[in-house]
């Protein structure tokens, strides 16, 4: 078939305006529909990719798939079908009005903080609408999602998923015709370079933490961005992958080229937040989009800045005055797998090459550039490759390139795709924001990886304990430890309760009780129990034993984390000195004692009241478990520092300078260790990881509670 001249019909309804981009896959034209009077946008198969029958009705069977995702952040597709004249499949699309979000970041820079978040509320919706139905995109980028003007009257824009849907066809026609894949995987997660690796729904979550950055930075994350493709999968696969912060931090020193903007500092809990996205352990990521976009809202302050995509400069923009430009993008694959099915199967030829990422290094926003990512960088985990991802470094070294077919960028002559969808959004997914939400049942075998309330923690090495604290924190010494599981935040009072109201726990004591304790310190601290107060269930139980908290978690079939679990989950491989970071504690950390203590002391004649920071962190006593999202832990979980201190399993010993292994502790002791500090706290130190404070086991404390952990299921 020929490229269609204007004036042709085609499909017998569509009458042919102009050619909009071609490429690979094949064309896309602006076409008047002739039974309803609108334009489109026509999506025409390639010749070459079209002779096999039983691909051109899969084209139509994937197309179905993409246009059944309820969302109206995905591009809607109008028809498919397989024209009568020249047997060519087709798509029908909307017609967008706006541009790629590339562009629109080319032309903007770093987005500010209340745009990012919008944006990834909207991509999310579209993509846990997929999600639901066991269908992963593979391919998300800034050049598959496009900011679109908006219906809403009080919508500043819209922004819809592109490509969902007949990539997988294309690659097969690709192996048959022997043409190569295009792009490179600068979005791409290292499940992806495995033949048989498992692609599930936190595969696009990868390239969701991915694009955040980048939408904040205005710069790739990767080293090698605009480097080799070996060593740009090698970044990927095998080496350490940096904080964000740390990446960032490297990136703004670099030398700005002509044009470019400096990078902006990333916001508070973005760190936490990215490594739950890009982490190579599938189980350790956020289940699905939803829950990865709702916790980064979790970041966003309702004042948060906003207005760099409002969609009159974009339409003025892309009409250089005139009236906002029609502009529609290419397809590219998708896997689609049963709801509740764990991924692809040995022989999905694309989850063998996984998702390209095309030109997005040489179009949009500039790369980053230089120095590997092991240089200058604090490292987050070190898990190996797979070996089949080994063995793909290896090809990939030698010239052969890798990536998901559709990659090509139909713009401007150079190749690219189409893509299906639904339109605009009136509302944000309404469920509950959480870093470490209930895995979704459909999603994937993620749910059974850690018990409901837990986050996975990667296997993982670290020093453990400081040489500027307290002595018994000395020496710092190697420790290695298997992949567990930790609750996200302390057991709740409500949870504690319910335990008690099964006749499995200890009902807590209503006063505080610790040796040497005098009548003054029981009358002033015992209102802070929270056991007997009905309105606070969702704050941390307190006032009970190390034997209360030890028993609760082994009903729920887990146990009291060892002091080398909890330590590495606060800090990670990079050992931090606070959760959040190496930040000095602020109010937006955590809760300990800012002003709203020292208006209790002052209250009660102490005219010099110590505090840990001057702001007013909003509670007098403990708070609601999660309430600082911003003082997650690089892994996610919250409250490891404030709140209240937290009982461990380990009996209180002596470090020693011996690298170990998983350890326990002692057998046995006299004390029992807790960590990370309460809302009391005055000294800053309190609130590091490496602190240890060992106590009697039977202390009845207002200000010790307790989170659970677990072995992997």
């Amino acid at each position: 078939m020929s490229v269609l001249e204007p004036g042709a019909i085609f499909g017998r309804d569509f009458r042919i305006v102009r050619a909009l981009r071609q490429g690979g896959m094949g064309a896309v034209y602006v076409a008047d529909q002739l039974s309803t009077g609108k334009q489109r946008a026509l999506k025409v198969m390639a010749p070459e990719l079209a002779t096999d029958p039983s691909i051109r009705e899969r084209f139509v069977l994937e197309a179905r798939a993409a246009s059944s995702i309820d969302s109206d952040h995905v591009v809607e597709i109008v028809t498919a079908g397989v024209d009568e004249e020249t047997g060519a499949p087709f798509l029908v699309m909307e017609l967008l009005k706006g541009e790629e979000l590339a562009d629109a970041l080319a032309r903007v820079g770093p987005l500010p903080l209340g745009d990012v978040a919008e944006l990834l509320a909207q991509i999310g919706h579209a993509l846990e609408s997929a999600h639901l139905q066991g269908i992963v995109h593979r391919d998300l980028k800034l050049e598959n999602i496009f900011v679109a003007s908006s219906r809403r009257r009080d919508g500043s824009f819209t922004a819809k998923i592109l490509d969902f849907g007949i990539a997988k066809l294309v690659e097969e026609g690709r192996q048959k015709t022997g043409t190569q894949p295009l792009g490179t995987p600068l979005f791409m997660a290292p499940e992806q370079t495995d033949r048989k690796g498992r692609i599930c729904p936190a595969t696009d979550v990868w390239a969701l933490g991915l694009i955040g950055f980048r939408l904040l930075t205005g710069r790739d994350f990767w080293a090698e961005s605009d480097g080799s493709l070996a060593g740009l999968l090698r970044e990927i696969c095998i080496d350490p992958i940096p904080f964000a912060s740390a990446r960032a931090r490297e990136l703004a020193e670099r030398p700005l080229e002509p044009g470019q903007l400096g990078v902006p500092p990333l916001p508070p809990g973005f760190d936490a937040w990215f490594t739950r996205c890009v982490i190579r352990d599938i189980d350790a990521r956020f289940v699905q989009a939803g829950d990865a976009v709702r916790a980064f809202g979790e970041l966003v302050p309702p004042d948060a800045p906003r207005g760099a995509l409002a969609m009159g400069a974009i339409a003025d923009h892309t009409t250089g005055g005139g009236s906002p430009s029609q502009v529609t993008l290419p397809q590219r694959p998708i896997q689609i797998t049963p709801a509740g099915a764990t991924g692809a199967t040995p022989g999905d030829a694309n989850a063998r090459t996984g998702a390209a990422t095309g030109a997005s290094a040489a179009t949009g926003a500039s790369a980053a550039t230089g120095a590997s990512a092991a240089t200058g960088a604090s490292m987050v985990h070190t898990a190996p490759a797979p070996a089949a991802s080994k063995a793909l470094l290896a090809v990939a070294a030698v010239g052969v390139a890798l990536g998901g077919f559709g990659a090509y960028r139909l713009m401007g002559g150079s190749a690219s795709g189409t893509g299906p969808s639904t339109a605009e959004s009136t509302a944000t997914p309404a469920s509950t924001p959480s870093l470490g939400a209930a895995p979704s049942p459909s999603a994937s075998p993620v749910a059974a990886a850690c018990p409901a309330g837990m986050l996975a923690i990667p296997a993982g090495k670290m020093f453990m304990g400081a040489r500027d604290l307290t002595p018994d924190t000395k020496p710092p010494h190697e420790v290695t430890l298997s992949r567990f599981c930790m609750d996200r935040t302390e057991v709740t009072t409500g949870a504690y309760l319910a335990c008690v109201e099964k006749g499995e726990c200890e009902r807590p004591p209503d006063k505080v009780s610790w040796p040497g304790i005098t009548p003054e310190q029981i009358k002033r601290f015992s209102p802070f129990c929270n056991g007997g107060h009905a309105d606070r269930g969702e704050h941390p139980i307190n006032c009970v034993a190390w034997t209360m908290a030890d028993t609760f978690c082994k009903k729920r079939g887990a146990r009291l984390p060892a002091e080398a679990e909890w330590e590495y989950s606060a800090r990670g491989s990079e050992q931090r000195k606070y959760p959040w970071g190496n930040e000095e504690p602020a109010a937006k950390y955590l809760n300990a004692c800012g002003k709203e203590c020292a208006k209790r002391a002052e209250a009660s004649g102490d005219k010099n009241p110590a505090v840990m920071y001057d702001e007013d962190d909003g509670y007098a006593g403990t708070a609601p478990v999660g309430s600082f999202p911003a003082g997650a832990s690089v892994f996610g979980l919250l409250d490891l520092a404030g709140n209240v201190w937290e009982w461990t399993g380990d009996w209180h010993a002596p470090y020693t300078a011996d690298a170990v292994t998983n350890p326990r502790g002692p057998g046995t002791g006299t004390q029992r260790v807790a960590r990370g500090g309460d809302f009391t706290g005055v000294q800053p130190d309190w609130a590091r990881p490496a602190f240890r404070w060992k106590t009697d086991p039977e202390v009845f404390n207002h200000a010790l509670g307790f989170r659970c952990a677990a072995d992997p299921r």
